[in-house]
């Protein structure tokens, strides 16, 4: 059997359409409220575990609009942020003024160098929560790479999208939760390899969404574009079925997803 850092490739994407998507979103998940551990698994674990002390340093690993690293400076962290999107970081910068211990870097963690950055064993905490950025060998291994005592991967899995599967078999391309499956399998048997003895932890959840028909086309086809070329002719294939399933000139999606927290000592 082939090692996993050999089946564990980096996919194909086309980081242009990767970055318009997420931008798309920013101010979006801008408005989302600060993660507890009454909202948030990930934030459960990282209190029951006691994985901050005082000035702990934490990476925010794919921080998005930086609702995580906010909240776990104003717990006491020094917070790095790092995230793909130019938008999502500008969103992030702003909602942090007069949060004290918290930076933001605009950076890909696919070509992120830890070394150049000053990263290497630097964090007591590296946090992926729910990003795009962790989708091979390379990009997770990192992750140990930059900590020098916890690491926590959260991802969804085994995720129906009411919407997005059915774009996804129009535009030809692989089911939406096909890769973030594979992330959990590879991530927890890489792990076992390397001598670690990763813990998990699951959490069903329901998505709900509502987008006006404009945006949902724009961000729907990027999303797809990110990962899998399509033609004109799917493009168009892709608005139409948006805009046969639109009421009121709204699309509603919903999501039932299996959150999966993977966490472990570096």
């Amino acid at each position: 059997m082939l090692p996993i850092r050999e089946i564990w490739k980096q996919e194909n994407r086309d980081r242009n359409a990767n970055v318009a998507w997420w931008d798309s979103m920013a101010e979006d998940f801008s408005k989302f409220e600060l993660p507890s551990a009454r909202n948030s698994l990930t934030m459960r674990i990282i209190e029951r575990e006691e994985m901050l002390s005082e000035n702990s340093r934490v990476l925010d690993v794919g921080c998005g609009s930086g609702r995580f690293s906010i909240a776990l400076a104003r717990a006491g962290a020094k917070v790095s942020g790092v995230d793909i999107s130019p938008k999502m970081i500008n969103f992030a910068r702003a909602a942090a003024e007069g949060v004290s211990g918290t930076e933001f870097y605009l950076d890909d963690w696919h070509r992120l160098d830890l070394g150049v950055r000053g990263w290497e064993k630097t964090f007591d905490l590296v946090l992926a929560n729910m990003t795009p950025a962790v989708t091979s060998a390379d990009t997770f291994l990192k992750l140990s790479e930059a900590s020098r005592k916890w690491c926590l991967l959260v991802k969804p899995s085994r995720r129906t999208n009411s919407v997005l599967d059915a774009l996804n078999e129009i535009a030809g391309a692989p089911k939406d939760t096909k890769a973030l499956d594979e992330t959990v399998s590879y991530a927890f048997a890489l792990l076992w390899q390397e001598g670690y003895c990763p813990m998990l932890e699951y959490e069903p959840e329901v998505w709900h969404s509502r987008k006006p028909l404009e945006e949902a086309v724009y961000q729907y086809t990027k999303r797809i574009e990110a990962h899998h070329e399509i033609n004109d002719s799917q493009r168009k294939a892709i608005e139409e079925y948006l805009r046969t399933n639109s009421r009121d000139g709204f699309v509603e999606e919903t999501t039932r997803t299996t959150i999966v927290a993977m966490y472990w000592r570096a």
